[in-house]
């Protein structure tokens, strides 16, 4: 396992970053097993949502019951729009209630991280950096990012802390990976453009990828969304070579695909949804491969 480093968080964090959507919900021995695997293998953190719903909460509440609160890092999200009416949720009133509510449902005491699952650039930044800082003082988080929001915001968000003597966002987590997007998987959800890379690049900001894997597009997942949102020319074209390079260097063209995010000259960590041990141990193999700038360069532009 390799690891990172974060702005206002003391420990190292492993680059491979467990989710919690594969988790079976209705077995915790399997879950628990998937659990105990990551962390033997030096992985050190787990990604929720309060948006993700109870089920997968009360498996995290079981497992910090059975090998304690601190076994793993928390990085939880929260004010998620609403689907069914459209209502976006980046408030005070919804910071609180997911917040709290993540606690509740995982039976623990504090997050380490709080992500805003979804922005609102109606809102002004300078509210949302003092309402943050108010649960970092009570104790209730460490630090914050955010999860589909755009560099600029970002930004601004940093500057309003440091004008105001207050705790910055650690953390981005956009979406990622080596295939290219036709549209977004998700209604607000946000791909790193090419503005993004190059702020990340310049600036060492830590880059948590969701959907490197691009959903299993590298793995020869088919499904509506996968279908809807990867399948085009130029995402073909860089699933053949990652296929290629995958052969010669003996690993998995999704292998490969998430070895291209983690060798990003960028402080690059990646989301990963391991269904069994055997997914899973691929992911951490991958986190192990080294590849040479001009190896990502024509997976991404065959030049």
């Amino acid at each position: 396992m390799t690891y990172g480093r974060v702005p206002h968080f003391p420990r190292e964090i492993s680059r491979i970053v467990l989710g919690v959507i594969p988790l079976p919900t209705d077995d915790f021995g399997t879950a628990c097993a998937l659990l105990d695997a990551y962390r033997e293998a030096g992985g050190n953190i787990v990604d929720n949502s309060y948006h993700y719903g109870p089920a997968y909460a009360e498996v995290m509440r079981r497992y910090y019951e059975l090998r304690g609160e601190d076994a793993l890092i928390r990085l939880d999200k929260g004010s998620h729009h609403h689907y069914s009416d459209g209502l976006w949720r980046l408030t005070r009133a919804d910071l609180e209630h997911d917040l709290k509510g993540n606690l509740e449902r995982q039976g623990v005491s504090y997050s380490d991280f709080y992500l805003f699952h979804r922005d609102d650039p109606r809102v002004p930044i300078e509210e949302v950096v003092e309402w943050i800082n108010e649960h970092i003082d009570a104790g209730r988080i460490r630090a914050w990012g955010g999860s589909n929001w755009s560099h600029a915001r970002i930004i601004g968000a940093n500057e309003a802390a440091e004008a105001r003597g207050l705790q910055g966002m650690s953390i981005s987590s956009p979406n990622f990976s080596l295939a290219s997007v036709n549209e977004p998987m998700w209604t607000g959800a946000l791909t790193l453009d090419e503005a993004g890379r190059r702020w990340h690049e310049s600036t060492g900001f830590p880059l948590f990828a969701w959907s490197a894997g691009a959903g299993g597009y590298f793995a020869g997942v088919e499904s509506e969304d996968v279908r809807r949102v990867y399948h085009n020319l130029v995402s073909s074209a860089r699933r053949e070579r990652a296929i290629g390079l995958a052969r010669a260097k003996g690993f998995t063209p999704a292998q490969i695909a998430l070895a291209w995010t983690l060798n990003q000259p960028m402080n690059v960590f990646v989301l990963v949804g391991p269904k069994n041990l055997d997914e899973l141990a691929q992911a951490v193999e991958a986190a192990e491969i080294r590849l040479y700038l001009d190896e990502c360069m024509w997976l991404e532009s065959g030049e």
